[in-house]
């Protein structure tokens, strides 16, 4: 993998020791349908659609595709080129999709059993302006509030420990902490229970980035 600063491309390589590929095949190896070896599809199965797709979506980010073998029995090596984002591109389109800055910069604690989804909501808090310190049970939400001075509680009800509803009702006896649900059920019970509970706002997954942000902002006023 390698990045031509001077082209603005990005060029990556998948090289394997497979099967390979005839010479003549490789023409028509992006086609629908086409394998290199027919007797692929009754030993291996599939469709011969997966490098069809491969390209298109290549296509669709305007780059190249292409592949080489030294033939039968000596793997092939998939070649990928892409056009690279201007710098400062990217954070330009982030934050066109996500918004700018908090109104309010807020202390958030994030309680999220699920690894990848605390990690990529406490990086997106973060890019909001926000300060973020993340548990992944009641026991560490505990901790942490008692801790730490708060602004707002984003909690998953389902954790491993027990539930959110226990989070929010510490949030709640604080006085000044506002507790935000990320959970996957969104009926009118579920957003009538949470509120009992003491959560003052109900977001469903997958999580509206715009609409917590607007949620944050409230929380923060």
């Amino acid at each position: 993998m390698r990045i031509d600063d001077k082209a603005a491309r990005f060029h990556f390589e998948i090289a394997d020791t497979g099967i390979g590929i005839e010479p003549q095949r490789l023409a028509s190896l992006f086609q629908p349908f086409e394998q290199a070896d027919p007797s692929v599809s009754r030993q291996f199965g599939g469709l011969g659609l997966g490098l069809a797709i491969s390209k298109r979506l290549v296509d669709l980010h305007h780059g190249r595709i292409e592949a080489e073998s030294a033939g039968r029995s000596f793997g092939a090596t998939f070649k990928i080129t892409l056009d690279t984002l201007p710098q400062g591109a990217a954070a330009v389109g982030l934050n066109h999709r996500l918004g700018g800055k908090a109104s309010k910069p807020l202390r958030i604690l994030l309680v999220e059993d699920h690894q990848d989804t605390r990690r990529t909501l406490s990086r997106l808090l973060t890019h909001f302006g926000h300060n973020v310190v993340t548990a992944d049970n009641v026991e560490g939400a505990m901790a942490l509030m008692a801790s730490n001075n708060i602004d707002a509680v984003l909690c998953d009800i389902g954790l491993p420990d027990g539930s959110g509803y226990e989070v929010a009702a510490q949030a709640r006896a604080t006085g000044r902490m506002k507790a935000i649900a990320l959970t996957g059920f969104g009926t009118e019970q579920d957003v009538q229970r949470s509120k009992e509970a003491g959560f003052d706002f109900h977001l469903v997954k997958p999580i509206n980035f715009q609409e917590l942000q607007t949620v944050l902002d409230q929380a923060g006023t």
